[in-house]
């Protein structure tokens, strides 16, 4: 078994920096490689992390044999074949979230995976957070009873990020694909992964589509005509009766939201913006903090990745569950233009 993994990580721009640090504090990783279009952002992320190797293209550094393992950084529409590629040389792959465009996509990125016998993960950094693991814990236990329905909140007052996030041909959609993603995978894991069944979803694109509620997050490169919505909601309910509900904006005319509840028979849970767990004792309602290690999302996940190419063990955030999300995702975008409800299923 190696006793170190080289990686390198595609794309020094936007959610890069937060896979480089996480790398450079994983034990038995090797950050080998840094590759970037824009060659003075590679070059500029390489000096700052003290990576050797510079690319502009991935291809090379797939070729040079310099990595065993590749993280890919780049807009959502480059996802797949970068995936595809790297699996195809023999790399292990953590790809952020979305995994792919849709669930076709990210289907052919897991057969890819299978085929080459390497581990593809995907960055659904939430799931590694410590506040999540314990809760998820708990929730295995029975402490909180079944759990039949779950909502998240995650309203942005201003912040629609810069660059390809506002077209839709590279990030295949708004808040729903960049925000609901994160919060939707989180639920339905903490929920033991239910089949889902039906989506209705509903977006909006008033403030994003006029110019208001832009925000200083991302990258300027490769802006184009606003063309995703500014705010979703939706509903997911799975084929045993249990529900998620989800509300996400990058631009609203209120205050900043982020809450996550869940709604359990024997208690209730509150997991952001802190842990708090809803119970009833002896005749009285009680609400307990637990004090629970924090660990950052992005150092779990990467420091997660690096142990099971060590371990040659799947990831807890596989490809195969992404395809699920993306599904999902897919039905919520198909009821928002169609106004009916749609079935979940892909392929």
């Amino acid at each position: 078994m190696a006793k170190r993994v080289r990686v390198g990580v595609i794309g020094a721009g936007a959610i890069g920096p937060a896979h480089i640090n996480g790398f450079r504090q994983a034990s038995g990783a090797e950050l080998t490689a840094v590759c970037d279009v824009d060659k003075a952002r590679a070059e500029a992320a390489a000096a700052e992390f003290a990576v050797s190797h510079v690319y502009t293209d991935y291809r090379k550094m797939l070729a040079d044999g310099v990595v065993d393992a590749v993280s890919v950084c780049t807009p959502n529409n480059t996802h797949m074949r970068i995936t595809i590629d790297a699996l195809a040389a023999g790399k292990h792959v953590l790809c952020e979230k979305p995994l792919a465009m849709n669930g076709r996509q990210a289907r052919r990125m897991v057969e890819a995976a299978r085929r080459a016998r390497r581990i593809l993960m995907t960055g659904q950094c939430m799931r590694y957070a410590g506040d999540t693991q314990f809760l998820k814990r708990l929730i295995e236990a029975g402490r909180l009873g079944e759990i039949y329905y779950a909502r998240a909140v995650m309203l942005r007052r201003a912040g629609i990020p810069k660059g390809w996030f506002q077209d839709r041909k590279q990030s295949g959609g708004g808040p729903i694909v960049d925000l609901a993603v994160h919060v939707l995978d989180l639920m339905w894991w903490v929920m033991g992964m239910p089949r889902p069944a039906t989506a209705f979803g509903a977006t909006f694109d008033h403030l994003g589509s006029s110019g208001q509620g832009t925000g200083d997050w991302g990258v300027s490169s490769g802006a184009g005509e606003f063309s995703v919505e500014d705010l979703g909601v939706a509903l997911v309910r799975f084929a045993d009766g249990r529900a998620v509900g989800v509300e996400v904006s990058w631009a609203t005319h209120t205050e900043d939201m982020f809450g996550l509840r869940f709604f359990g028979t024997k208690g209730g849970a509150q997991l952001f913006p802190r842990l708090v767990l809803y119970e009833t004792q002896e005749g009285a309602n009680i609400d307990l903090t637990p004090h629970v290690s924090k660990v950052d999302g992005y150092a779990g996940e990467t420091k997660h990745f690096v142990s099971c190419v060590l371990q040659g063990r799947q990831p807890i955030s596989p490809g195969s569950q992404a395809v699920v999300v993306m599904d999902m995702l897919d039905a919520i975008y198909k009821s928002a233009k169609t106004g009916r409800a749609a079935a979940v299923g892909g392929e």
